[in-house]
């Protein structure tokens, strides 16, 4: 009976390993960066990074779910857009996005990835404010709110192995901003371009 008991508890811890050692080497970590810009006028271009993680059932073509975090500084004045009452600054958005994709195979080592996400935005600018208690001097301080976000993408990947590329990436991030003109459309798109690799965690 100890040696079954044994032999089961190997075979579990066996198993579990190997599961492991399966969903790992499905899982792969792309890492960009770039510029990207913006079809708001009051809103200027900027450095763009993205920090991803992607689930591939089939490593090499079909079906994957990518989740990643997007962070990019933009200068903005206060023509058209809502945020705080400073004229002008840089306004940091933080975007939280997971969606599916389908990845097509061209050969062996060129490959075509499209993905469509959903998530949230965070929004991050500094509001001027009377100091309490001190006539004549003010406090700069932090005002942040979170929005809508959507983003369109595509990779065009070059493979020097099944688990390492090197990527060209064509993104379309669309954030939820307030606008000051009632009529003028608040959707603000952040076109992408950029440069990145992609490997496997195993």
């Amino acid at each position: 009976m100890k040696r079954l008991v044994i032999f089961l508890a190997a075979a579990l811890v066996s198993l579990s390993a190997a599961a492991q050692d399966s969903f790992l080497s499905h899982m792969f970590l792309p890492v960009d960066a770039g510029v990207t810009f913006a079809t708001h006028d009051a809103i200027g271009g900027a450095f763009y990074m993205r920090a991803s993680l992607e689930y591939r059932p089939n490593i090499h073509k079909g079906l994957f779910v990518l989740a990643e975090l997007d962070t990019h500084t933009n200068p903005y004045s206060s023509g058209g857009v809502v945020w705080g009452n400073v004229q002008s600054g840089d306004a940091a958005f933080t975007d939280i996005l997971i969606g599916p994709g389908w990845r097509f195979m061209l050969s062996d080592s060129f490959k075509i990835a499209l993905a469509l996400q959903g998530g949230t935005s965070n929004i991050a600018v500094k509001e001027v404010s009377p100091a309490s208690g001190t006539p004549g001097m003010y406090d700069l301080k932090g005002l942040d709110e979170w929005q809508f976000a959507a983003k369109a993408s595509a990779m065009f990947e070059y493979y020097l192995n099944p688990s390492f590329d090197l990527f060209l990436g064509v993104g379309l991030p669309a954030t939820f901003v307030h606008n000051e003109q009632a009529s003028a459309h608040p959707l603000v798109l952040f076109p992408t371009l950029s440069l990145g690799f992609n490997m496997a965690l195993e």
